[in-house]
């Protein structure tokens, strides 16, 4: 008896919805019509009410376990958090109407697709094809602001802007003072919520910058086609914009942002549209302080100040150049061809700044004596060859005497820099997955801006994570939240004076930790 109470509920648990349907159909044609039986045989109907009977000890025996129950509890503990709509909102692009398809024959076509004379056309079609969408670069200006403005973006969100920006009061920050592991230890009780994700620039990001100030929380980035987006993070505004501001300054990508300590009013950007602009908060124009011809197709691929009035921009055609800002002049007081290959990056020493150093396509990390450049045909004092291109390669922010770099080869490699010569060795590799691929932006490991003995890179494990290393190479924490932060955070900053990190995703978002 057991074994067939064990068969039945095997049998009956197998069978599929449509044979249940079927069964009550039968069941309700039944009671309708009294002479249903007559049809059956006396075996049919026994095994029918056999068959009913079982289904009912089946349902007693499984109501035993508690399984509805417990089915009930599961789906209601499965809780799906949705990702932040803060920021840009997603504009509808219209609807792309396609030319209606037709056969050859009335394409006026023979079968081979040879166009008839003609003469011999009926009814001719005329087709309409698009044009590829242009992306010139903006005027030399200055540009007025307002009217550069991108999306959702208002004049109102443009004015507060420019208002929390200019009423900003920056000091010259101090290099840190605690030690590393309690540093390390503050930065592990940060976290990121829905208010602290925003969807900053609508494409690809290429940059990222951190105002220095102290008093508010302000994040900067540049996506794939010249946007920049301005985020207020800790905005108690309840716009729509939600304390983001975003302007399209530029036409193509933009690959480095920064607010410097000695101007925090202005914002300095450059991009492959071979321009390199100064968005002026106080004054709300955009000023073009370098340029490349436009048909030279020159990228600017990065810049750093080496005095509050000079700055070097490394190019994509091997050259470094030298530009004065207080000039009216958008040229370069000075252009020095370094290289015949691209360059990426280019750092300057923080204590002797006419020392800086190259990187790039060469695979090779170059240190230079800006005092003995020459236009053409330079020596550098060292070539650190790392062997496959570089993301980025960057002198420590305090000393200089460590320079950090990042390459393609899965390596995180740190040499000492504190006597520049040929003495420039290897004092740290670190093994990183650094493997973006196409899609993504490269990582290029950065600095804390006060310190020498820590830094912050994007990671390619999962879940999702950025990544704190020493300089010794230990990885002192890891950023994660697996509600809100699910995707690769390709570029990151740490604050110069708060216990905070911003990271930037692929898709124009700003993750923050505090």
């Amino acid at each position: 008896m057991e074994w067939t109470n064990k068969f039945v509920l095997l049998t009956l648990v197998s069978e599929s919805p449509k044979q249940k349907k079927k069964m009550k159909v039968e069941k309700v044609e039944e009671e309708e019509d009294g002479s249903a039986d007559s049809d059956l045989s006396d075996y049919e109907i026994d095994y029918a009410k056999r068959r009913e009977e079982n289904l009912r000890l089946n349902r007693e025996f499984l109501s035993q376990f508690g399984l509805d129950k417990a089915k009930q509890d599961l789906l209601a503990s499965v809780k799906k958090t949705a990702p932040s709509n803060r920021g840009l909102k997603k504009e509808k692009a219209p609807k792309e109407i396609l030319p209606r398809r037709s056969s050859l024959r009335l394409q006026n076509k023979t079968p081979d697709g040879i166009e008839l004379p003609p003469e011999a056309l009926i009814n001719r079609v005329a087709y309409t094809f698009s044009e590829p969408v242009q992306h010139l670069r903006p005027p030399a200006g200055p540009l007025e602001m307002k009217e550069y403005l991108h999306g959702s973006t208002t004049e109102e969100n443009h004015k507060e802007t420019c208002r929390v920006l200019t009423s900003l009061k920056m000091k010259p920050f101090k290099t840190a003072s605690d030690d590393l592991e309690r540093y390390a230890e503050k930065m592990s009780k940060t976290k990121v919520t829905a208010e602290r994700v925003a969807k900053v620039v609508p494409e690809r990001t290429f940059s990222l910058a951190l105002h220095p100030s102290d008093t508010k929380v302000i994040a900067a980035v540049g996506d794939k086609w010249g946007k920049i987006g301005i985020w207020d993070v800790l905005c108690n505004t309840e716009s729509r914009a939600e304390g983001v501001c975003c302007y399209a300054p530029h036409s193509r990508p933009i690959t480095c942002l920064d607010f410097p300590v000695h101007s925090p009013e202005k914002m300095y950007s450059c991009g492959y549209d071979g321009s390199l602009r100064c968005g002026d908060m106080q004054k709300e124009i955009f000023i073009d302080v370098f340029n490349e011809p436009e048909d030279d197709d020159v990228l600017l691929r990065n810049f750093v100040f080496t005095s509050p009035h000079t700055m070097l921009v490394s190019e994509n055609t091997g050259c470094v150049a030298c530009v004065d800002i207080r000039t009216a002049s958008t040229t370069a007081e000075q252009m020095y061809e370094l290289s015949h290959k691209s360059f990426r990056t280019v750092s300057c020493h923080p204590t002797q700044p006419y020392y800086f150093c190259t990187a790039g396509v060469a695979g090779s990390v170059s240190v230079w004596d800006q005092r003995n450049l020459k236009p053409k045909k330079s020596k550098a004092l060292c070539e650190l060859a790392i062997g496959r291109n570089i993301n980025s390669a960057y002198f420590s922010p305090v000393t200089g005497k460590h320079i950090l770099a990042t390459s393609i080869n899965d390596k995180l490699t740190i040499y000492d820099s504190s006597e520049i010569g040929p003495n420039v060795t290897v004092k740290k590799s670190i093994s990183h997955n650094n493997q973006t691929g196409r899609w993504l932006t490269g990582f290029r490991a950065a600095w804390h801006p006060a310190r020498e003995d820590c830094f912050i890179v994007g990671s390619m494990n999962r879940p999702r994570e950025i990544s704190l290393f020493s300089v010794a190479g230990k990885k002192l924490h890891a950023f994660r939240d697996e509600d809100y932060l699910n995707s690769v955070c390709s570029l990151n900053a740490l604050h110069p004076t708060l216990n905070l990190v911003a990271g930037t995703n692929s898709s124009g978002r700003v993750f923050v930790f505090m």
